[in-house]
């Protein structure tokens, strides 16, 4: 069973490919051009997931080392909010990296 940080992280390699391939479908360019955003999308996608990752594996690892953690985590109800806040956000900045880069090089190319 999959946790919401892992669909989280899906979500965001899904998003970067969608960018790219809306862009494909903005600018017209048939098949070639889907092709393209596609070779763009998936390694941008998998840098962007990544980077989510492990960012989230950095920051766990960092607070659970503190001898507070157990009272910090219960007292702070928010941490969960704003933690996924963050990532909701970088989400939709991987959603417009795979569309600029994506509409950037199919101008260059189409």
């Amino acid at each position: 069973m999959a946790t919401l940080w892992q669909l989280l992280i899906l979500l965001c390699f899904a998003a970067t490919v969608g960018g790219a391939l809306a862009s494909a479908k903005l600018a017209k360019a048939g098949f070639g051009g889907y092709a393209l955003a596609v070779t763009i999308g998936l390694p941008l996608g998998v840098c962007c997931a990544w980077a989510m990752w492990i960012m989230h594996k950095i920051f766990v690892t960092s607070l659970r080392r503190r001898p507070d953690w157990e009272h910090w985590a219960s007292q702070h109800e928010w941490f969960s909010a704003t933690f996924y806040f963050t990532k909701i956000l970088w989400i939709v900045f991987a959603l417009f990296l795979g569309g600029w880069v994506s509409s950037a090089i199919l101008r260059l190319v189409f």
